[in-house]
């Protein structure tokens, strides 16, 4: 049998990066599983680690749906699909995700993309109720995956302290924003904002909002100011990533 090939070093947690495909046993000292293109079948045993606090999923481009069993991870603290800038996934999220009262944090970075239609379905799937029911999350992870909106399940994580929606395509913050009064980070880098609304003054706890490479505010030196002026007390970036196309 093939031995596990594992990089983490995590005080007092087993880890499990890559498991031989074949193992189907129960793995109840695994806290940690990191799942690729070449351990993908392990997607479908889920239900083998049953104390599971960390999952990550990584450049599984032809996944289309995420299994029901991940709704029993009871223990699971962070879901993680992070696929950087290399490649994109759009599986569909099962129901059960509600389920994971332990959530807190939940990366979906370029994995609700339908951008690539060639190695994953070309369309945008809805997004399940239960996300709303993701009470304890602080942390929400949405970048690059062409969104132009801010899904509206979000207006129920009311323990949210750091939001990200990076590399979107949002022109407006919704008004609901502003009532994530836990709110401290506000990640909006490479987007198509023009503005910020005043509410957000609201958020006794946010000190904290990146807007670079939101070309239409960052390449205007009178906006900026207005933005630092009726924001004092929260630090705004407006660093550009990239540069700017001309006008």
């Amino acid at each position: 049998m093939r031995a596990f090939v594992c990089a983490c070093a995590v005080a007092l947690l087993a880890c499990a990066c890559l498991p031989s495909p074949a193992q189907e046993q129960s793995q109840p000292s695994v806290r940690i599983l990191r799942i690729t293109e070449r351990n993908a079948s392990l997607i479908n045993q889920l239900a083998n680690y049953p104390n599971l606090e960390v999952l990550s999923l990584t450049c599984l481009e032809s996944l289309q749906v995420l299994p029901d069993s991940l709704g029993n991870l009871e223990h699971l603290k962070e879901l993680i699909m992070d696929n950087g800038n290399g490649c994109s996934m759009n599986p569909v999220l099962p129901a059960s995700i509600g389920n994971l009262r332990s959530l807190q944090k939940l990366t979906l970075y370029g994995a609700q993309d339908p951008r690539l239609a060639d190695v994953q379905p070309g369309t945008r799937h809805e997004f399940p109720r239960g996300m709303s029911q993701l009470k304890t999350l602080t942390y929400l992870d949405l970048g690059r995956n062409g969104f132009d909106e801010v899904p509206s399940f979000v207006r129920d994580l009311s323990s949210l302290h750091e939001f990200r929606f990076e590399w979107n395509d949002l022109k407006e913050i919704p008004a609901f924003i502003a009532n994530l009064k836990q709110l401290t980070a506000l990640k909006l880098t490479g987007n198509d904002l023009r503005d910020l609304p005043d509410s957000l003054n609201a958020l006794p706890k946010l000190s904290d909002i990146t807007l670079g490479n939101n070309c239409k505010i960052t390449q205007d030196p009178k906006k900026i100011a207005e933005l630092r002026k009726r924001f004092p007390r929260i630090h705004i970036d407006f660093d550009d990533e990239y540069d700017c196309p001309a006008e």
